[in-house]
């Protein structure tokens, strides 16, 4: 009877917190909650018999699954996604995008003004006066594209002069916050002039400094004299108690260790409830274990099949790695093994790569920048640097390519295309275009993971081979959750960046995000004969050594 008295005290105070938010008359209003603790069902209800909601974050896997969980309810886009659209409606204009545009200018840059220019930092610190911006513009003009930063730049640059041209919403929604730019923090100014705005997120999983942002905004927008009216969600219904718990003590280690000094203080709390506490039970450790790296993918195999003796029902399993050279490693070995649904997230690269250029050619035979990427990648420096030149801002590369080179470029084209239909006629074609790109000719289908050689299915037993298996990084973990995470390589020498093994705010964020990806248990995994500094943040009564 306590237990279920518990279990209705903890959710009328869960009811109540969401309840603040929802009866609140303020149209603008910030909530500050942790990993797993129900914004998006805030969201649900927030937008709930709305008609013209917007509902808004940078990070792909959340835009992914808020479109599913919205779905009728609210338009979900990215950041550039929502600009490419609002400013191509305002100007009546067609927008072409190419993700990694301000890298070409960077490159072009460099020939032709013999400057390096950080073309992303200009645009994301909002840098509006700076003197390059007249090249970055006459040369995007020139290739026809905007890329994911500055479609974002000029659709907020538009709108501060065209205001009564800004899109009118029922209820604009945010999420992710934390990892704001100033940038992107202008856009969403913007839109809360005309608009009700919600915004969410944790200063605690901040990862993105990389792209200029900054916790800053999120704990300003939370201030005294700010005009958004503040909450919180204190309850985290997605992780067992010790993970929840476990985040506690890194905060708190944290803390003690003079880190996190301006985050902002809010609880964070396991939530009570018949489902969680059977799995609490279950799960009531978090696994430690040193294994040589060689051994990890047998050890992965060894806790996917414990955690299906325990479970006996389908779960997802998630593997977290600091680096992509590592996701790629882990995959195929764990691909090997015999698991039949393993897939990699990679983040996307910043360089241009000859796919990129061919791709562009295949959709658009005459493309600038397609022919333009495939010279850079295909051409000598000196070679290069003549046709970029001799090209300007009025012609394509492509009418100084040598015929051989033209020729040898269309046949690639045609080769891509003819892989991604399944339509291959000629075997040495796609070896040749493979090489090319780098790849082995069954991997031609970009993004798809190579099965090379024998796979040894009877190494991973029946039903098991087909759990699902995602293996990422830490930077694109944000947005993702399992039942089953293993953290690894899980040791200071990637899990702390300073190479004097100083701890950082952006080491504890990255930490802190991986941890609490996990629904039901989560494993350390560690290669390093020294044990890792955040192991001992952590109550040695939650670990349990494997």
């Amino acid at each position: 009877m306590l237990i279920e008295d518990e279990y209705e005290s903890a959710k009328r105070e869960r009811q109540e917190h969401l309840e603040a938010v929802l009866l609140s008359k303020s149209p603008k209003k910030i909530v500050v909650a942790g990993p797993g603790t129900g914004k998006t069902h805030l969201f649900k209800e927030q937008i709930r018999e709305k008609k013209n909601c917007l509902t808004l974050s940078f990070v792909n896997s959340l835009v992914g699954d808020l479109s599913l969980d919205l779905c009728g309810m609210s338009e979900v886009k990215t950041l550039h996604g929502y600009a490419r659209s609002a400013l191509a409606v305002a100007t009546r204009t067609t927008i072409e995008l190419y993700p990694k545009l301000a890298y070409v200018m960077r490159s072009d840059a460099k020939v032709f003004l013999d400057k390096d220019i950080d073309f992303e930092k200009i645009f994301h610190t909002r840098d509006d006066g700076n003197e390059n911006l007249g090249f970055y513009r006459d040369r995007r003009r020139y290739y026809s594209h905007y890329g994911f930063t500055d479609i974002i730049f000029s659709a907020v640059t538009y709108f501060e002069v065209n205001r009564d041209r800004l899109p009118v919403y029922d209820q604009v929604v945010v999420d992710e916050f934390q990892d704001f730019n100033p940038l992107e923090v202008s856009l969403i100014d913007l839109l809360s002039e005309k608009s009700p705005i919600l915004i969410a997120g944790d200063d605690d999983q901040a990862l993105y400094d990389f792209k200029n942002a900054s916790a800053e905004h999120i704990r300003a927008y939370h201030g005294a004299e700010s005009p958004y009216e503040t909450f919180t969600l204190p309850f985290c219904s997605r992780s067992t108690k010790v993970i929840v718990e476990a985040a506690n003590d890194i905060i708190s280690a944290a803390k003690k260790y003079g880190l996190l000094v301006n985050r902002i203080d809010k609880p964070y709390r396991y939530f009570p409830c018949k489902e969680k506490d059977s799995e609490s039970q279950k799960h009531s450790n978090i696994g430690y274990k040193q294994v040589y790296a060689k051994q990890i993918p047998w050890f992965i195999a060894e806790q996917v099949f414990s955690m299906a003796e325990t479970t006996k029902r389908k779960f997802e399993v998630l593997v977290i790695t600091p680096t992509a050279t590592q996701c790629r490693d882990i995959t195929e070995k764990l691909v090997e093994k015999g698991f039949e649904n393993v897939s990699f997230i990679p983040r996307a690269g910043q360089e241009p790569l000859l796919i990129d250029g061919l791709m562009l050619i295949a959709a658009e035979p005459d493309s600038i920048l397609g022919w333009r990427i495939v010279a850079e990648c295909l051409l000598d420096e000196a070679e290069f640097v003549k046709v970029l030149k001799q090209a300007g801002n009025e012609q394509s590369v492509v009418s100084f390519f040598d015929v051989g080179t033209r020729d040898k470029v269309r046949k690639y084209v045609k080769t891509l295309k003819q892989s991604l239909a399944g339509e291959v006629r000629e075997k040495g074609d796609l070896e040749n275009l493979a090489q090319e790109l780098g790849i082995s000719g069954e991997r031609l289908v970009v993004g798809e993971i190579a099965r090379v050689g024998a796979i040894d299915s009877s190494t991973v037993q029946g039903a098991i081979r087909s759990i699902p298996i995602k293996v990422t990084t830490v930077q694109s973990s944000k947005g993702l959750a399992a039942d089953l995470v293993l953290i690894v390589n899980f040791d200071d020498q990637y899990f702390i960046r300073d190479r004097d093994k100083k701890i950082s705010n952006q080491d504890v964020c990255s930490f802190l995000v991986a941890l609490t990806r996990a629904r039901q248990k989560i494993v350390l995994i560690s290669s390093a004969r020294v044990e890792p500094n955040f192991l001992g943040w952590i109550d040695k009564a939650r670990v349990q050594r494997l």
